[in-house]
């Protein structure tokens, strides 16, 4: 049985008046790749930085691997990958990896870096500066992996990346948890943490709202979503339908009673190719909120 590597116990972070962490208590175990997902402003980056030792909890226990979040021991243990690219301007990839190897008494050979990266020799001797958004992202996530931790945090990783990087960037991620690395990560798209998740922590207003899988919650009972013509709204009632968007030719809207509205729709002749319906789990409504909001304030 794998060992908690991470062990949070009722945990508050209050800041002035406000609270920000409200009683949030969870486990996570070595080899584990956890998504952190929730709108923006559920508390995150807040939680992130409390399992990261940035910031102080103001009750409640948190450790990983044992010891106190800030403690100096956990340094070459865990690594983080922070929302924006931070990499110095004026010196070429191939100096940065051997100065980043420069800080860690056991690091990742070079070989296995360069395999990591996949690049050319050219791109090798460029400045990091005329590298791309998304060559840059993979870089900072290679450095990351330098000094070998235990336990990575990566706050939305592919941010910034092509479909591409973005694919390399999972693969190195799968291998990773071959590797027996941990990984807890913050996303806002659903397809990764629906393929890449073994665990999804959601976060709401400071709070868990749930622990659980990509598979049980995508069980979870279903709203649909619709979209009709728009002569057809005057026919559903306003308790079957929530959150109605009309246009100038159509009507989109969710309902948890699908055939009750199916058989409304046929009764009264609406084409079944003019019905356009899509599930929405938690998951999507989670998403959907996330991409409403644009900045978190913590």
């Amino acid at each position: 049985m794998a060992k908690d590597i991470i062990k949070v116990d009722h945990i508050f972070k209050s800041i002035g008046q406000k609270t920000i962490l409200e009683d949030i208590s969870f486990s996570i175990a070595s080899n584990q790749c956890v998504a952190l997902i929730g709108p923006n402003g559920a508390g995150k980056t807040t939680l992130m930085s409390t399992l990261l030792g940035d910031i102080s909890i103001s009750s409640g226990a948190l450790t990983i691997f044992n010891l106190p979040a800030h403690h100096n021991r956990l340094k070459y243990k865990v690594a983080i990958l922070p929302q924006e690219n931070v990499l110095p301007s004026k010196f070429t990839v191939r100096e940065l990896i051997d100065f980043q190897r420069c800080l860690f008494p056991e690091v990742l050979p070079m070989s296995l870096i360069l395999d990591y990266l996949q690049w050319s020799d050219a791109h090798l001797q460029q400045f990091t500066e005329t590298l791309s958004g998304g060559q840059k992202r993979l870089l900072a996530f290679v450095l990351t992996l330098a000094g070998k931790p235990q336990l990575l945090f990566l706050d939305e990783p592919t941010s910034g990346m092509d479909t591409s990087t973005r694919q390399r960037f999972w693969e190195l991620v799968a291998t990773l948890k071959k590797e027996g690395v941990t990984i807890v990560y913050s996303s806002h798209y659903i397809e990764e943490v629906e393929h890449t998740a073994d665990r999804i922590l959601v976060l709401h207003k400071g709070k868990l709202l749930r622990d659980t899988t990509p598979f049980a919650m995508k069980q979870e009972k279903t709203e649909k979503l619709f979209t009709v013509p728009l002569s057809y709204q005057k026919l559903l009632p306003a308790y079957l339908i929530t959150e109605c968007e009309a246009k100038s030719d159509s009507i989109t809207f969710v309902t948890g009673e699908a055939e009750a509205v199916w058989k409304i729709l046929a009764d009264n002749g609406c084409p079944i190719e003019a019905i356009e319906m899509t599930n929405r789990t938690l998951l999507n409504r989670i998403f959907e909120t996330t991409k409403e909001v644009k900045h978190e304030n913590l």
